[in-house]
């Protein structure tokens, strides 16, 4: 059993970037996470000597602190501008994942811990694991997408507030499919040569990424987005089920017979329909226990969107008011 200060759910960029200005400020932090890997939806897989982003493609920059942040990942080599002369967009090297894995270098994570339910006990939270491991903890900072968030709640030992409830209630996500399909050598594309296009394509597809034009593959690895309303359709669908109906819509794009492997990525919470209006949610007054991520955006957030910088300001907002308490 480890005993901590803060202990945050969820190691994707929020959670990481929370992690990193609590150890700052010497707090004790531990991060647990269910995957093999920190990153959340920074996604990034390897496919034979191939490489391909299957979550968040690429950033933008809306807010001066979240600038001063990109300004120093660029100056260590961790991320560089990918496209858009008037509006940025931020590429990470090697794959979006190694953003986070960069910023988690000096972060203790305790990875494939699947947590099974937080208990109150004295001054400390207890949270247990599916596998009966335990982590105590003054303070918790949640950051998975709010569905899960609210349902770990709703199965703790935890007074939940009735605004809290409906507040974590009223955030719904679309889900995502992303076929992942490696061509075979020298087996160009009619796609820009940035390697990224969201724009005249097939129905039913929302963007196309050549990670190949994209500078982080060897291999011309494409990753195929399914808009939410085909990916809802086809959710319950077999991969291969999937995978073909991709590869019919875009055949205009990529010819079936270069195909030379072909993967799916499924993501039950891809992007919020209804976001929170503040960057952090208390569970209540009562309990010490934090949410936040991507759909918690500050109210002078104009984009009304999940996204990279949204999750960052979130997790440096629930950072800040942790040491304010």
């Amino acid at each position: 059993m480890r005993e901590v200060d803060v202990a945050i759910v969820g190691g994707g960029i929020a959670g990481i970037v929370a992690a990193t200005k609590l150890i700052e400020s010497g707090r004790d932090v531990l991060v647990l996470d269910k995957s093999k890997s920190v990153g959340g939806r920074l996604a990034t897989r390897r496919i034979n000597g191939g490489r391909a982003d299957h979550g968040a493609q690429f950033f933008t920059v809306r807010t001066d602190q979240f600038q001063q942040l990109v300004d120093q990942w660029e100056q260590n080599g961790w991320v560089s501008k990918w496209y858009g002369e008037n509006h940025a967009r931020y590429k990470s090297m090697n794959g979006m994942n190694q953003l986070v894995k960069h910023i988690a270098s000096e972060v203790p994570v305790h990875l494939s811990y699947k947590l099974d339910r937080i208990e109150r006990d004295g001054d400390f939270y207890t949270l247990v694991s599916d596998e009966g491991n335990v982590v105590k903890a003054r303070t918790v900072l949640l950051t998975p997408p709010a569905p899960q968030s609210l349902e770990l709640l709703q199965s703790s030992d935890i007074q939940l507030s009735e605004y809290a409830i409906q507040s974590l209630s009223r955030i719904v996500f679309q889900p995502a499919l992303v076929g992942l399909i490696t061509l075979n050598e020298e087996v160009a594309t009619t796609l820009p040569n940035s390697g990224h296009q969201d724009a005249d394509l097939p129905d039913g597809i929302e963007r196309m990424v050549d990670s190949y034009s994209k500078g982080i593959s060897k291999e011309r690895v494409i990753s195929i987005y399914a808009t939410s309303e085909l990916s809802k359709s086809l959710y319950k669908e077999e991969d291969e089920v999937i995978l073909g109906e991709l590869l019919s819509r875009v055949s205009s794009f990529i010819n079936s017979e270069h195909t030379a492997s072909s993967q799916l990525k499924r993501w039950r919470y891809a992007q919020a329909e209804e976001v929170h209006s503040a960057p952090t949610l208390w569970v209540s007054e009562r309990e010490s226990i934090v949410v936040a991520g991507d759909a918690f955006l500050r109210n002078d957030d104009q984009s009304g969107r999940t996204r990279i910088e949204s999750a960052v300001l979130s997790g440096l907002a629930a950072a800040k008011e942790l040491n304010d308490r």
